[in-house]
């Protein structure tokens, strides 16, 4: 299919970029890592694609479906250093973690235990509970709990764990864990899984866009990473790569008619629209048109840097205690201050600030009993988005 591409770059932080996203002038947007936004050129895409499936859809299923899928696999298996045999296009990181665990646990039914921590993903939480009831498995937490000192306290941590419950057969590692923002040593922690014969699996939902991932260098088991938050597909798209020794063995959550080769299984899931799997050539050009990852990252850590010190000095609290090696580019975290006048929950403070702040957006989370603030910044972020949320802030303390 011949692509047509604007490549002019908007600068960041201006009126074109915010345009380029094709951002609603009715919120403020500092919550990017949550769904992500597709800029003009993806949308333009994926429109294009939908007009073609729908024109014949035949024709669309039986011939170009699978060469548009395997576009998108050699696109994926380049970013992570992987290999396109190894590498698979799926909708997003919920669906690939159903896929793995459910495919490990399936032989490892009796005295199988799972791993995960008190940051995980609420979709883990509830799927490793559904999985303690459907396939009779357990699951153990390692705590993290705040300050963090060092990132190899963390490595202790998970190697403590393991230790105590010998019958653990997978980890569930956030490179990124979403509500609390902290980057993970994950190198380290695989490390101490594999001394073990324990089996690893990366969530990298927040990873794609944010870090530099080679497969390779990492050693995990399995890794998936959403591609609609920081790398800009259309939504929702995601990557599973699965280690070469395990090739063949995870099986997609729905068994459909085509089994020729595990990328058609993975491909093919009855009629449903996977258009967006197919945004990812366009998402990549458009990435690296405006910098590539160095300067996305540069342009963003120095935005929520300074965003993170100016919202704790104005509001009179800190920022979560830990190393800079666990801190992502993208995003920061700053406890709310205290207040017995307020009482507060993560969900309802979200939707309240939307809803009273003139649709400002950020992600609140509880953490160790007291919530916290989740900021993000983006490339179509400047420091006035900043300061309407230091105002809201302060006014919704205050009143």
């Amino acid at each position: 299919m011949e692509e047509k591409y604007d490549h002019s770059t908007p600068k960041f932080g201006s009126q074109q970029m915010r345009d380029t996203f094709r951002l609603s002038d009715a919120y403020v947007m500092l919550n990017h890592g949550s769904y992500g936004f597709p800029p003009q050129p993806v949308l333009n895409k994926r429109n294009q694609l939908l007009e073609e499936q729908e024109s014949h859809p035949f024709t669309w299923f039986r011939t170009n479906l699978m060469d548009y899928y395997m576009e998108s696999v050699k696109i994926a298996a380049n970013l992570i250093n992987g290999d396109v045999e190894d590498t698979f296009i799926l909708s997003n990181v919920t669906e690939g973690t159903n896929c793995i665990l459910k495919s490990v646990m399936l032989k490892e039914r009796e005295n199988g235990e799972i791993l995960m921590n008190t940051h995980s993903y609420e979709a883990v939480q509830n799927m490793l509970s559904e999985m303690e009831t459907t396939y009779g498995t357990k699951t153990r937490c390692v705590e993290i709990r705040f300050p963090i000192s060092d990132e190899q306290d963390v490595v202790d941590l998970y190697a403590r764990q393991l230790d105590l419950y010998p019958n653990i057969k997978i980890a569930v590692i956030d490179h990124i864990t979403s509500p609390t923002a902290l980057k993970l040593p994950v190198e380290k922690i695989v490390e101490v899984c594999r001394e073990r014969n324990v089996l690893t699996l990366i969530d990298g939902a927040h990873a794609p866009g944010q870090l530099d991932l080679d497969m390779k260098k990492i050693k995990a088991d399995f890794y998936v990473g959403d591609l609609h938050k920081w790398y800009y597909t259309s939504r929702g798209c995601a990557l599973l790569w699965i280690s070469p020794k395990h090739r063949n063995k995870i099986l997609p959550v729905v068994t459909d008619y085509c089994k020729d080769t595990m990328h058609h299984q993975y491909c093919y899931w009855g009629t449903r629209d996977t258009s967006s799997q197919l945004t990812l050539s366009t998402a990549s050009k458009f990435y690296e048109n405006i910098g590539g990852l160095e300067t996305i990252t540069g342009y963003n850590n120095k935005l929520v840097t300074w965003a993170q010190s100016m919202l704790c000095e104005a509001l009179g609290t800190r920022p979560f205690d830990i190393p800079q090696s666990m801190k992502p580019p993208n995003m920061a975290m700053i406890y709310l201050p205290k207040s017995s006048k307020k009482k507060i929950g993560s969900y309802e403070l979200t939707v309240h600030f939307i809803e009273k702040y003139n649709g400002i957006t950020v992600g609140f989370t509880t953490i160790d009993g007291e919530v916290a603030l989740r900021v993000a910044a983006n490339v179509y972020n400047c420091k006035d988005d900043y300061f309407k949320l230091r105002d809201a802030l302060l006014d919704y303390f205050n009143e």
